[in-house]
């Protein structure tokens, strides 16, 4: 049996998978707010696991951050865990293995086998959540550093070409200290950043507060203002991939995050992504995630299973 937990800043979401890689049972409970209370919530989840499967199951942990050189998780959104030894005290808890990863490598991970990337030599992810997380995976082995941070392309800049198109696009300043990263365009915080953008410029009443979501509805329903606000936004997207795939090469390009549920967002984007390469590079297929909101736990998961 295969253990996985997908760790958030305000969920935790635990599964149990078999050998043939099924979902046997899972469940949500809000992220404690202190670290022992983690440890121990954990603990409580894989031995109640054992008992029931009469086993000694694997377990994998997918968090939105990175681990140092020592082993130390970085997850400023998630402070219970943040600067902790997660893995290895873990390991200590339960005397056994415990493999510990970005949840964004846990999510092209669960792409990568059986999924929406599987069969390619060389995938690319990225999640549009309340940042942007990345992921690049070749034959099925993740690709990461000794310092951790390979795959934050939410981190690279926009392009100038970009800028010269929309020349009054603000840069934006980014939470990791630069201004102009990708993620304060593309994320799903970054799409209400643009709509009161937009909406400052505007001599109208518009709702200058409206989230992401409301965004896309609003647009949906023949709001001129969401409908340039999301047009901006897949633009600055295409651009984002155009130059990862001009850099990368992928063979697939998987998205994930709440933005990345959207039908109509695939079809726009293969329109316009070829403006952003060069002629020697043909656009990858940019595809929606196969497991859907399943696939950070079930990646976690086969972080055990396969000893990452």
């Amino acid at each position: 049996m295969y253990y996985g937990i997908d760790m958030g800043g305000s969920n935790m979401v635990w599964a149990v998978f078999d050998d043939q890689g099924a979902e046997v049972a899972r469940r949500v409970s809000a992220t404690p707010i202190s670290y022992t209370d983690v440890r121990r919530l954990i603990q409580a989840w894989v031995q109640e696991a054992d008992r029931h499967w009469q086993t000694k199951g694997r377990l994998g942990i997918g968090f939105p951050g990175v681990r140092d050189p020592s082993g130390r998780v970085l997850a400023a959104n998630v402070p219970a865990i943040h600067g902790q030894y997660l893995a290895q005290d873990l390991t200590q808890d339960l005397s056994r293995a415990v493999f510990a990863d970005n949840d964004a490598n846990c999510f092209l991970l669960s792409e990568s086998m059986g999924g929406a990337a599987a069969g390619a030599e060389l995938a690319l992810a990225l999640t549009l959540g309340t940042g942007v997380g990345g992921a690049l995976i070749h034959q099925n082995k993740l690709m990461n550093s000794r310092r951790g941070s390979c795959g934050e392309f939410g981190h690279g800049s926009i392009s100038a070409s970009l800028l010269a198109r929309y020349p009054s696009l603000p840069l934006f300043k980014c939470g990791c200290g630069q201004v102009g990263c990708i993620e304060t365009y593309v994320s799903g915080t970054g799409l209400a950043r643009l709509y009161h953008h937009l909406a400052s410029h505007e001599l109208s009443t518009a709702n200058k507060q409206l989230a992401g979501p409301s965004i896309i509805a609003a647009w949906l329903q023949g709001d001129t203002l969401a409908g340039a606000c999301v047009d901006l936004y897949v633009e600055i997207l295409a651009s984002a991939l155009g130059s990862l795939m001009t850099q990368l090469d992928p063979d697939v390009v998987v998205l994930g995050g709440g933005v990345s549920e959207q039908a109509w967002l695939y079809a726009r984007l293969a329109a316009r992504i070829p403006h952003y390469l060069i002629s020697q590079v043909s656009a990858a297929p940019v595809l929606p995630a196969h497991f859907g909101g399943s696939g950070g736990v079930r990646g976690a998961a086969l972080l055990a299973k396969c000893g990452a």
